[in-house]
This record gives C-alpha cells, structure tokens and sequence, in this order.
C-alpha cells in the first residue's frame, strides 16, 4: 500500500482511501476539529457517531455518512479498518488498516486521561503515521492533576483578589475540559461562550458530564468565570469586561504554546501528545515505519531515527498543521 499527503492523508492500494481530506471514494474523518473535518458533502463519510455530531453542530450535515464504534471492524473501498480512541476531543480517532500490512494513522492523540476523556492507547503496526505536533524535546508537559492543582491554585488567589476571570479555550474539545474543570476544581458554575454552549450540550447528549454552566447572554454577574473561545479574546475585551464590572479582570489561555499575548498566565492544558508520549506510542506501536505529520514533523522523525533506530521521515515536507494555537 502507498501512503502520501494530498491535502490529508491518502492510503491507496486498487482504490484510494482519504483520511480528513476529500481526495478519495470515501472520507474517514478523525476528529470534528475545521482543519481535519474536509469531506465532499455528496461524498460518504466515515467516523464516530460523536464527530458526526460535533460535525453536524460546527459544520454541515453530510448526506451520506456512516458511524463506526471504537474497535469495530468494517471493509472500506477494499480496506480493512478499525477506528480507535485518540484521547484528543470527543469522538477522535486512530484509524488502523490491516490489509496486506497494518497501518495506524493516529491523527491528533493525547496518551494521558482528562477530566472528561481517556486517553489514547498505541496501535501495534508495520507503519505508524504519527502527528509530531509538539515532537521536540522541549515540550513536556506536567501530570493533568498537577496542572488542574496549580491551574485552580492560580484562579482562587485571583478570585480572592476580587478579580473576574476570563479563561480561553478552544470551543471543541479544551472549552468541554474547563467547564468540568471549573466546576470539579473550584465548585463554580461558569459562563460559557454560546459556541461552547453548543458543543458541551454535544458532549453531554454522549453522557460526558461537565457540571453546571450558564450560556453568555448579558449575565457576567451570574459568575465569576466565563470560558470563551481564544479566537474571540483580545485586550479590548478583556478591557471591556472590566468596565463592564467594575472589577479587574485576570485571564488565563490553556494551551501547549506558551505564548502569553495578553493573557496573565498560560497552562500547558494541551489535547496533544508531548515529546515523551510521542516517544511511548513509538515504543509500544513497535512499527517498521514511521510517517510524521504536522507540526515538528521533521525533527522528530530526525530523533526516532538517531534514538530508537526505526527509519522515519516527514509524510510530507510541507505537511504542517494548520492554526496549531487553535487546535491545541
């Protein structure tokens, strides 16, 4: 089977199979995240009943799609494939083929459980294509429940402060995870972005449990958090929120990317694999082959080959994920 990138990943062998790219018979797509949900809308459609909802809540409804559970086998186009938890958002999945030889494409993944997700688990195969979003060396990440410890260690000295806080996080996937958050850590029912609103009502309908939350709707003094996509912030809202109030605001991004802008603080609340889970998933996949795809694709495919002596290289040299601070 060959494998290349074509705007996503395409596996061919008599007929081509596409994967979060609408090149092929039929669209496998990984996760509801805009840079990896691309599919013909006349073109069939193949993923977890979760993306499918997420899909049809942020995007459009495709008129031909099918839904595949967590392990369960299926013929596509000729292909044997399973999909598998990836521990990234929702409904996000690792596609395995087992044809001639086993492929695992583990699109965007996270080894470590979340509040709300567990994590990954690495797929044995000949050829591994593995996102390398984070696949330098200096990004490691803490434990989840030391973060979620300094995480709410930082918001309660702001509160006692009197200070309102804003928190960003993206709407599909971070935003679910700080709602919980919130609510689990600091006994807060926050305010969320009507975006986010959509999606935690998504999650909740496939029995993910966020705790309390109020829709933004001219009610900043129900709460003294509002989650908002980052997207959406910038000093002058911030600036405008604080006028608005009365109060100081203090706000905080979860992220991967330890740019602060604006923000007062960032936490490495990250739904991707860092460097040393992508090393673990290496290790246990036990792979012949690995693809590196997004991100520091290059470097680590450098690394696996000096470290661990299994030929690597990039699945494409311009294959770099897009909006990386989005999708973190």
């Amino acid at each position: 089977m060959r494998i290349y990138w074509q705007n996503g990943i395409i596996v061919e062998n008599s007929n081509a199979l596409a994967i979060d790219c609408n090149n092929g018979n039929t669209s496998i797509i990984t996760h509801a995240h805009a840079d990896h949900a691309s599919f013909k809308t006349e073109s069939p459609v193949l993923s977890s009943k979760e993306t499918l909802s997420l899909i049809e809540t942020n995007y459009k409804k495709p008129k031909k799609a099918k839904a595949l559970k967590f392990r369960e086998k299926a013929s596509i186009d000729g292909f044997d494939i399973s999909l598998h938890n990836a521990g990234h958002i929702l409904g996000s999945a690792q596609v395995l083929i087992e044809n001639s030889e086993s492929i695992a494409i583990t699109s965007d993944f996270k080894l470590q459980d979340s509040l709300i997700l567990k994590g990954a688990e690495p797929l044995s195969c000949n050829t591994l294509v593995i996102e390398s979003t984070f696949g330098l060396a200096e990004y490691k990440f803490p434990k989840r429940e030391t973060l979620y410890e300094e995480f709410a260690s930082w918001v309660k000295k702001q509160l006692a402060l009197n200070r309102f806080i804003v928190l960003a996080g993206y709407s599909i996937g971070k935003a679910q995870e700080l709602t919980a958050f919130v609510n689990e850590y600091l006994g807060i029912a926050p305010i969320v972005h009507e975006k986010i609103y959509q999606n935690n009502k998504v999650y909740e309908k496939h029995n993910v449990k966020l705790g309390t939350y109020y829709k933004l709707d001219h009610n900043l003094n129900d709460s003294d958090i509002l989650i908002m996509p980052p997207s959406l912030c910038n000093a002058h809202l911030l600036q405008a929120i604080g006028f608005s109030l009365n109060r100081e605001v203090a706000s905080a991004k979860a992220t991967g990317w330890q740019y602060k802008s604006f923000f007062d603080r960032v936490f490495p609340l990250s739904d991707h694999a860092d460097f040393n889970q992508l090393l673990e998933y290496v290790k246990l996949a036990e792979p012949k082959l690995v693809l590196t795809m997004h991100g520091f694709a290059k470097e680590f495919a450098s690394y696996v080959k000096r470290r661990l002596k299994i030929p690597a290289r990039p699945l494409h040299k311009e294959a770099q994920q897009l909006f990386l601070e989005e999708f973190d």
